[in-house]
């Protein structure tokens, strides 16, 4: 049967109502409008006149009871109805002239991605942490910053590794100077040397033991 509960559509219905509307009665004119939509065999879901709908400055002004109106008051609703019942809310609404401006359109509400919500939490929780900060699986600190190539041979000797280590290396080694060896007599000469008595010497000794004779 045309018209029947199985024939429902979700919609979604806007309205602006004019700022001239009192506080005290913008309740009473939402109701007004829910009462279009049941009289259409329409059921309403939810009605939202919270942040950042309600009472907002229009992006320009429109022309409403010979004026330019630059407020309104926006009112947000969702319900089901038969498509072909549309039409006689539509009429409701023009007849209202409370109603500046409306909206109505056919409403595919969006899944909800409960992994996608819940990875965006945890990244929003999770503090951040930086590579100093961070810790190996073991619970170990782990050191963002890289330690010099260096390696510790088996005599305790330090041994640099790369091509910067061997160009210090090499640098080094150039600028050590091997010793002199100092020039040493053989020893046999300075023993041979130390028992052959000087020439000068013996002609001293010769001399003084003519002069001794003569006497």
């Amino acid at each position: 049967m045309r018209g029947s509960p199985r024939d429902a559509r979700k919609y979604e219905l806007m309205t602006v109502f004019s700022p001239d509307v009192p506080e005290d009665e913008i309740q009473g004119t939402i109701d007004r409008v829910v009462g279009y939509i049941t009289t259409a065999t329409g059921e309403v879901v939810d009605v939202n006149r919270d942040s950042p709908w309600g009472r907002r400055r229009l992006a320009y002004a429109i022309r409403h009871a010979s004026r330019d109106v630059r407020d309104g008051f926006y009112t947000l609703y969702h319900f089901n109805v038969a498509p072909h019942r549309v039409e006689e809310i539509e009429r409701e609404l023009r007849l209202n002239d409370r109603i500046m401006r409306y909206l109505v359109t056919q409403y595919t509400p969006k899944p909800i991605d409960e992994t996608a919500q819940a990875q965006e939490t945890t990244e929003t929780e999770a503090p951040a942490v930086t590579g100093v900060e961070a810790e190996s699986a073991e619970g170990e600190p782990a050191s963002a910053e890289v330690e010099p190539a260096s390696a510790t041979a088996a005599d305790g000797e330090s041994v640099t590794a790369g091509a910067e280590g061997e160009r210090e290396t090499a640098a080094v080694e150039a600028t050590v100077e091997e010793p002199e060896a100092e020039a040493t007599e053989p020893v046999e000469d300075v023993a041979e040397a130390a028992e052959t008595p000087a020439a000068g010497d013996d002609e001293a000794d010769t001399e003084e033991a003519a002069r001794s004779e003569e006497e």
